[in-house]
């Protein structure tokens, strides 16, 4: 007997364990650290919307396979090797075809871990293991230093619990589960399981990508108590789950998580709402798991492959991927979610108590009247354009890569213009200093660049860049958040034209003793996208400005009437300041040297206009 319990204590805790490693990969990994090395990458919106949806269609299918061909422990052991392996891979993602193997390898292994790991779970352990091994995979991602690790440390991180979990696996066990009764119908469970996995999902995503509800409620001084917060509601839904209440854990995490989306958009509950957020997560989450083997009627590990795998291809995958697409332009979680997924937790828990025979009228009229609610638009964004299009600035986490504070005092004023006024900054909400700044600071943009150029810009960031890492946002066109964007970026630094015009007056280029600069090399990858190789005038991008660029072998030109190689220079550096000329501030003083020499030796040619024979 000894050696009985020992060993069913060491299967117990193995289980936990692999529960802990399979959702701590999902969470650190698939949400967090794939999408962010996608992003990094440049692949652009699309690429990442195709290379996520792949994820999920793996996922699912990889589910039901594994449900069709039987689940045993080996094929736990082998799915996280592969999701050790993708993350390991996930490193070259600057590659296409490699981030789209490591998308379908790590939503296969995913579809088939959980899938299998749910049916195995009641021949391991009890719900009371399966719910300290989701708590802890949990609160292991909100450790302050896993959560703030890069997204390649993150990735290796997350190799590392695959590999655990592979390791972990306990051997094929014998069902031990009590015969208990259904507590809600199948189809009803997937109702409300889906309703809860969508509105999460929409939350999440809004409050991950709106700054203000990010910093109130898991900003970084926030995250150990998440972690407990998560580890200690994950053990509660275990208790309250074994002792036979499970209708009642996803119902009351569904009302703490509405109470969660409705303080979070207000700053004066927005740290409450902190507390009950992370709550919520872990309650319903060790439901959904712990649901196909102890409450789903299964009779063995096969028919609750099945159920695991119909519940998370439609409350997993389905529900996470439709509340993600329908919060992607949102700023605050509208009442409209909160109310539809209450229709349909409410129907799964109507149709639960009534008689059989009036179900399936009330199921029909129920998912009728809430994809009526849910089907309506989400709320748009309020206020003139460029506030329309603050919203879509940092909606879209421009933050990351932009700055909006030339330093005062610095190199920074002399390439961005004057430093912003820093009470005014400071009392922005939210302040838009920056993270970091990979691109060009856009605190005076308005004034360095007309609304033409910014949206060619959007489109297409290359073909203006060649070397750029920056995606193209042309989506944002298609329903008006672009020319939101771009108003609100006009509208950056507009009053300090005139200063950026004295400042370009007064500049004069430093010599250098180097050789110069290949001046046609410069032309060709800064200047013939607009004004073409032989400088007439007809580049790619010729035809987006209302006034197409000039031809520079067509002279002279007012601006540069004085032939001198410094004015040449200056519009090179600085642009036409209030035209569709962008400046090419980041030029080096020999490079704008050598390209104003170029221009002026073998393309400003000046041409005598033909002579004019009076009419008589």
């Amino acid at each position: 007997m000894v050696e009985g319990g020992a060993f069913v204590k060491v299967v117990t805790v193995r289980a936990a364990v692999t529960v802990a490693s399979v959702y701590g990969f999902f969470l650190l990994f698939a949400q967090f650290a794939f999408v962010e090395l996608i992003r990094t990458a440049g692949h652009g919106v699309v690429v990442e919307k195709i290379l996520l949806g792949s994820m999920a269609v793996a996922g699912v299918a990889a589910g039901f396979l594994a449900a069709w061909r039987g689940v045993r422990p080996a094929m736990v052991r082998i799915a996280m090797g592969i999701a050790a392996v993708a993350a390991v891979i996930a490193e070259f993602g600057g590659s296409l075809p490699i981030v789209l193997v490591v998308s379908l390898a790590t939503g296969s292994a995913l579809g088939a871990a959980t899938v299998s790991l749910a049916a195995l779970l009641p021949g391991w352990c009890g719900i009371g293991a399966v719910a300290l091994g989701t708590g802890i995979g949990y609160a292991f991602c909100n450790l302050p230093w896993v959560f703030l690790q890069t997204p390649l440390h993150q990735a290796w991180i997350a190799a590392g619990i695959a590999g655990l979990g592979a390791l972990a696996v306990p051997p094929a066990g014998t069902w031990q589960t009590e015969a208990r009764p259904r507590p809600l119908a199948f189809p009803l469970v997937v109702m409300l399981f889906t309703a809860l996995v969508w509105m999460d999902s929409a939350a999440f995503f809004i409050i991950q990508h709106a700054d203000d509800l990010k910093s109130g409620t898991w900003g970084d001084a926030l995250l150990w108590r998440n972690a407990a917060l998560h580890l200690g509601f994950a053990l509660i839904a275990g208790l309250w789950l074994k002792r036979g209440s499970a209708r009642t854990v996803p119902v009351a995490a569904w009302v703490m998580l509405a109470v969660a989306a409705i303080w979070v958009n207000d700053t004066s509950t927005r740290r409450a709402a902190a507390w009950l957020y992370p709550s919520a997560v872990s309650l319903y989450s060790v439901a959904l798991v712990v649901w196909p083997g102890w409450f789903g009627g299964a009779a063995d590990s096969r028919s609750a492959a099945w159920k695991a795998a119909w519940l998370f291809a439609i409350a997993g995958w389905f529900g996470s991927a439709n509340g993600i697409g329908m919060a992607e332009t949102l700023r605050h979680v509208p009442t409209a979610f909160i109310v539809g997924s209450a229709l349909v937790v409410l129907a799964a828990m109507v149709l639960g108590s009534i008689r059989q025979s009036l179900r399936p009228a009330l199921a029909v009229a129920a998912v009728v009247f809430c994809g009526w609610i849910m089907a309506k638009p989400p709320e748009a964004p309020r206020g003139s354009a460029a506030e329309r299009g603050r919203q879509v600035y940092v909606a879209e986490g421009c933050i990351h890569c932009h700055s909006q504070y030339s330093r005062p005092g610095s190199g920074d004023e002399a390439i961005w213009g004057p430093a912003p006024n820093t009470d005014k900054t400071l009392h922005q909400q939210p302040v838009l200093i920056g993270n970091r700044r990979q691109g060009p600071d856009l605190t005076n943009i308005g004034a360095r660049r007309s609304e033409a150029w910014l949206k060619a810009h959007f489109m297409d960031p290359r073909a203006l860049f060649r070397d750029s890492t920056m995606p193209s946002y042309a989506h944002l066109f298609h329903d008006g958040r672009g020319d939101d964007l771009v108003r609100y970026l006009r509208e950056c630094g507009i009053e300090t034209m005139q200063e950026l015009m004295a400042r370009q007056a007064a500049w004069l280029p430093e010599k250098s003793a180097t050789p110069p600069p290949d001046g046609s090399r410069l032309f060709a990858l800064h200047c013939a996208v607009c004004h073409g190789n032989d400088g007439t005038g007809g580049g790619l991008l010729a035809d987006q400005f209302p006034m197409p660029p000039p031809n520079l072998r067509i002279g002279p030109f007012v601006r540069t009437a004085d032939g001198k190689k410094e004015t040449i220079a200056r519009i090179i550096k600085f642009g036409v300041i209030g035209s569709h000329m962008p400046g090419h501030e980041t030029l080096r003083d020999a490079e704008v040297l050598a390209l104003s020499d170029f221009i002026g030796r073998n393309v400003s040619i000046p041409i005598q206009p033909p002579a004019v024979t009076p009419t008589p």
